[in-house]
C-alpha cells in the first residue's frame, strides 16, 4: 500500500515534470529546450543557468529535460554529468570522459554511436594521462624534497664520489617510490589502458583523435547536450578545471552544454587578482540566462493554499483564526522570508508537523496566527526565536509599571534579541515580534496595555500570555497548566451543575485546579447566560471541598477564584433583583457555603464603604444572609461534626455570630468541647500558618500558630486547656499534634507576657 506523506516534509527536490509546475516557468523550459535541440553549430555552445540558492534551477532544467525526452524524431542525446560528486576525488575529468562515453554507448546503439563512444573514451584516457601524471607529481614533490634534502645533506659530508653516486641513484629510487605511493594500481591501470589504447589506435595523436570526435559528431543530425548542475559548490581550483575541460578539450561541433550555478558565488570564486571571475566567465558562457523572476502573486498563493490545508485539519484551529490579524503579520512582516519554492516547502512541512502536535481533545492549544509566526521565526531567525524562548518573562509581563531604569533595561535587552535577526531582515523581525507580544510594545515606546487585555490573550491562546508561552516552544502542555482543551470542555459543561462541578473537582485530582480557574476567569463571558442556574450552582458546591488558603498578597486560593467567577457572571446580569434572586436560588439548591460567605462578605464591605457598585439590592442581600445562617443553624443541629471539621469553620463563625443568633453559636461551641477530640478538632480550625524566606534561603519556612485571641471571641480559653489535660499525646496524629503544640505555645507566651506578633 502507498504511504502517504503526513506533513508535506521538504526533501529539498527539484520537480521533474512539466505537469508539476506551479510557478507558470514550463514555457520557458520548453523554449531553452527547443533551443538546445534545434542547435548545430560547427563549435559548441555553452548555455548557463544563473539563479540563486532555492530559485528553481534544477526544477526549470528538469523541465527542460523532460521536453527533450517527449521529442519523437531526430531526439537529440543528453548526459547529465555532476562535478561536486567528483570533485572529493580528484576525478573530474577522468570520470567526465568515462560518464559521457558509457551514456552515448547506452542511447545510441548505432554503429556511428559505438564509434562516438569508443572515440570518446580514447581520447579522454590521452587527456587524463596527462592530468595524472601532473597532479601525481605534484603531490609526490613533497615527500621528494624532503628525501632530497636528506640525502643530499649525506652526500654533503662525504667527498668520495662512490658515496655521491650512490646517494644520486638512491634518490631516484625514492622518487619513484613516492611516485608509486601517490600513483598507485590505478596510475599504473591507466598508463597500461593507454598503452592498449595507443597500440590498438597504431599511435594516433591527440590531434587525430580530436579530428575523429568532430567528423563523428558533424555527421550527428542532432546535437549532444551535456548538463552540468551545482557548479557553485566547486573549488576555485576545481572550478577552473571544468570551465578548462569545456572550452579547451571539447571544442566540438553539436555539442551544446547546459551549466547551472549562482552566478555570484561563481565569480567570486574566479576572481585571483589578475582576472575578475566575471570576465572570466564571458569568455567561455556564449548564451547566459538568467531564471525567471517568479510572480509573488505565484508564491504566495501556493502559501496561502498550503496553509488552508493544515489548518483545516483542525475545525478548532480554523474557528481561532484570526485573518485579520493574519494579514497584518504577512503582509508586514512574513512576506519577506517567501520569495522562492525552498522555504515555502521548508516552512511548511515543520509546521503541519507541529500543528499536529499541538492538536487537543477537543480544541486546538494555541493560536494558530501566532503559531504559523513563531514558525516563521524558528526556521528562518533561529537566533531570535531561541533567545525569546528563554526570556518569558520579558515578553509575557507586559510591563505594568513603567519607571526608567526598567524600561530602559528591558528595551535594551528586547533590542539585544532583535539585532540577532538576519541581516537586512531586523525591520521585518521587530514588526514581527511586536505584532506576536503586544506586550513589549511599552519598552520600545509604544503602547502600554491595560491588565484587561491579558484575559483576552489567554482566552485566544496567544502566546503573549504566561499560561500559553510554554506550548509554543515545548510543543505539549506544560505540567500545571490547564489544555485549551479542557478549557472548551469545561465551558461545554457549564449546562449542567453536576458535570461541571465533577469535573471541577477532576482537576483538583491532577493538582491544577488553582490554575485551571484563574485560566477559566477569561471564559466568564463566554458562559451563556442561559446556563447561569447550572454554572453558578456548580461552582458552590465545589466552593467548600477546594483549598481557601491564599499565598502572599498576589497568589489566590482556589476558592477565591471560585468567589470571582460567580462574581463576574453575576455582574453580566444588569438587574440587581435578577443577580439576587439567581443567586438565591442556586444557593438554597446547593450544599455549599463558603463561595456565598465570601460573596456576601464582600456587598456588606461595599455597604459600609457607601460604595455605590453593590451586587445586590438590600432586599436580596438580607435573604441571603438568612439563607447563610438558616444553612449553619441547620449543619450544628444535623451534623455538627462536620461543621466542626469544616476547613471555612472559623470563617463562618465570625459571619454567623453576626448575621445570626450569638448565644446560639456560643453555646453550640460549648457542646462541641465537652470532649478532648472536640477541643482538638476546634483547635485545628483555628491553626493559622505563616510563611518566612530568609535571603539566600531557596525554600520558604512555614510556621504554624494559633492565636488565642480568636478563639476567645466565641470561648474561654481555660475550660479548654483543662479538658486538654485529660489528652495522651501519643495518640495524636501529626495535625493533632501540631494544633496541640501551637496552642501550648501560644499559652506560654501569655503566661511570659509575649503578646503574639502574627
Amino acid at each position: 500500500m502507498e504511504q502517504k506523506d503526513l506533513h508535506g516534509f521538504a526533501s529539498d527536490r527539484p520537480i521533474t515534470r512539466i505537469e508539476e509546475d506551479l510557478l507558470g516557468r514550463s514555457g520557458f523550459s520548453t523554449d531553452l529546450a527547443n533551443a538546445m535541440a534545434s542547435w548545430h553549430g560547427k563549435d559548441s555552445l555553452v548555455v548557463a543557468l544563473h539563479g540563486d540558492w532555492g530559485s528553481g534551477k534544477s526544477s526549470i532544467k528538469n523541465m527542460a529535460l523532460y521536453r527533450l525526452e517527449e521529442i519523437s524524431n531526430d531526439k537529440p542525446d543528453v548526459i547529465e554529468f555532476s562535478p561536486w560528486e567528483w570533485a572529493a576525488q580528484d576525478k573530474i575529468t577522468a570520470s567526465f570522459f568515462q560518464e559521457i562515453s558509457k551514456s552515448v554507448g547506452r542511447k545510441d546503439r548505432s554503429k556511428s554511436g559505438k564509434k562516438l563512444s569508443e572515440t570518446l573514451r580514447k581520447y579522454g584516457r590521452y587527456l587524463n594521462t596527462g592530468e595524472t601524471f601532473v597532479t601525481g607529481l605534484s603531490a609526490a614533490l613533497p615527500t621528494l624534497f624532503v628525501l632530497a634534502t636528506i640525502i643530499g645533506v649525506s652526500g654533503n659530508f662525504s667527498d668520495n664520489a662512490l658515496v655521491k653516486n650512490a646517494s644520486t641513484s638512491i634518490l631516484l629510487v625514492l622518487a619513484g617510490w613516492a611516485a608509486a605511493l601517490k600513483w598507485g594500481k590505478e596510475f599504473l591501470d591507466r598508463l597500461t589502458g593507454n598503452v592498449d589504447a595507443s597500440v590498438k589506435a597504431k599511435e594516433q595523436s591527440l590531434s587525430d583523435i580530436r579530428q575523429e570526435l568532430s567528423g563523428l559528431l558533424l555527421e550527428r543530425k542532432t546535437p549532444l547536450i551535456v548538463v552540468m548542475d551545482d557548479l557553485d559548490r566547486l573549488t576555485p581550483p576545481q572550478l577552473r578545471m571544468v570551465f578548462q575541460l569545456i572550452k579547451a578539450n571539447l571544442e566540438f561541433p553539436n555539442v551544446v552544454f547546459l551549466l547551472l550555478f549562482q552566478r555570484d558565488l561563481v565569480e567570486d570564486k574566479l576572481n585571483d587578482g589578475a582576472q575578475l571571475g566575471r570576465d572570466y566567465l564571458e569568455k567561455i558562457i556564449q548564451v547566459p540566462f538568467d531564471i525567471p523572476q517568479i510572480e509573488t502573486t505565484r508564491l504566495h498563493s501556493l502559501l496561502f493554499n498550503k496553509l488552508d490545508k493544515i489548518i483545516e485539519q483542525d475545525a478548532s484551529a480554523a474557528k481561532m483564526f484570526d485573518s485579520s490579524r493574519w494579514g497584518n503579520l504577512f503582509h508586514g512582516s512574513m512576506n519577506a522570508y517567501f520569495d522562492n519554492l525552498r522555504s515555502i516547502y521548508r516552512f511548511t512541512s515543520t509546521l503541519s508537523f507541529h500543528f499536529t502536535l499541538l492538536k487537543g481533545k477537543s480544541a486546538f492549544e494555541v493560536n494558530p496566527v501566532d503559531l504559523i509566526a513563531l514558525e516563521c521565526l524558528r526556521i528562518f531567525e533561529p537566533d531570535v526565536y531561541k533567545e525569546i524562548a528563554r526570556s518569558k518573562e520579558i515578553f509575557t509581563k507586559n510591563g505594568s509599571t513603567r519607571y526608567g531604569a526598567r524600561e530602559d533595561a528591558t528595551a535594551a535587552l528586547i533590542n539585544g534579541i532583535l539585532d540577532k535577526a538576519t541581516a537586512n531582515k531586523r525591520e521585518p523581525v521587530k514588526e514581527m515580534v511586536e505584532q506576536l507580544f503586544p506586550t513589549i510594545e511599552w519598552a520600545l515606546g509604544g503602547t502600554q496595555y491595560t491588565s484587561g487585555f491579558a484575559s483576552t490573550w489567554l482566552r485566544e491562546m496567544r502566546v503573549c500570555h504566561p499560561s500559553n508561552f510554554d506550548k509554543y516552544f515545548q510543543f505539549s502542555i506544560p505540567s500545571g497548566e490547564l489544555s485549551n482543551s479542557d478549557l472548551q470542555e469545561m465551558l461545554s459543561l457549564t449546562d449542567d451543575s453536576d458535570k461541571f462541578s465533577s469535573f471541577i473537582l477532576s482537576l483538583k485530582e491532577r493538582d491544577i485546579l488553582k490554575n485551571a480557574l484563574s485560566q477559566f476567569e477569561s471564559f466568564t463571558d463566554e458562559v451563556p447566560l442561559a446556563n447561569g442556574r447550572s454554572y453558578i450552582k456548580g461552582i458552590l458546591d465545589i466552593g467548600d471541598q477546594v483549598d481557601h488558603e491564599s499565598t502572599g498578597f498576589t497568589m489566590f486560593s482556589s476558592n477565591t477564584h471560585a468567589v470571582r467567577l460567580v462574581v463576574w457572571f453575576l455582574r453580566r446580569i444588569d438587574d440587581l433583583e435578577d443577580r439576587g434572586k439567581l443567586l438565591i436560588e442556586c444557593f438554597k439548591a446547593s450544599r455549599g457555603i463558603s463561595v456565598v460567605e465570601h460573596i456576601l462578605q464582600g456587598d456588606e464591605n461595599r455597604r459600609e464603604k457607601s460604595d455605590a457598585d453593590q451586587i445586590f439590592r438590600d432586599e436580596e442581600f438580607e435573604l441571603l444572609k438568612f439563607e447563610f445562617v438558616r444553612k449553619l443553624d441547620d449543619m450544628s443541629e444535623n451534623n455538627s461534626d462536620e461543621l466542626l471539621s469544616h476547613g471555612h469553620l472559623v470563617s463562618f463563625l465570625y459571619r454567623w455570630k453576626r448575621w445570626g443568633d450569638e448565644n446560639k453559636v456560643v453555646d453550640w461551641l460549648k457542646i462541641q468541647t465537652q470532649t478532648v477530640e472536640g477541643c482538638i478538632t476546634l483547635l485545628k480550625g483555628f491553626l493559622g500558618k505563616s510563611s518566612s524566606q530568609t535571603m539566600g534561603d531557596y525554600v520558604v519556612q512555614i510556621t504554624t500558630y494559633i492565636k488565642l485571641e480568636n478563639i476567645e471571641n466565641f470561648l474561654e480559653i481555660a475550660p479548654i486547656q483543662e479538658k486538654l489535660r485529660e489528652i495522651d499525646e501519643e495518640n495524636l496524629d501529626p495535625e493533632a499534634r501540631e494544633a496541640l503544640n501551637a496552642f501550648q505555645e501560644a499559652i506560654e507566651k501569655r503566661e511570659k507576657g509575649i503578646t503574639d506578633d502574627w
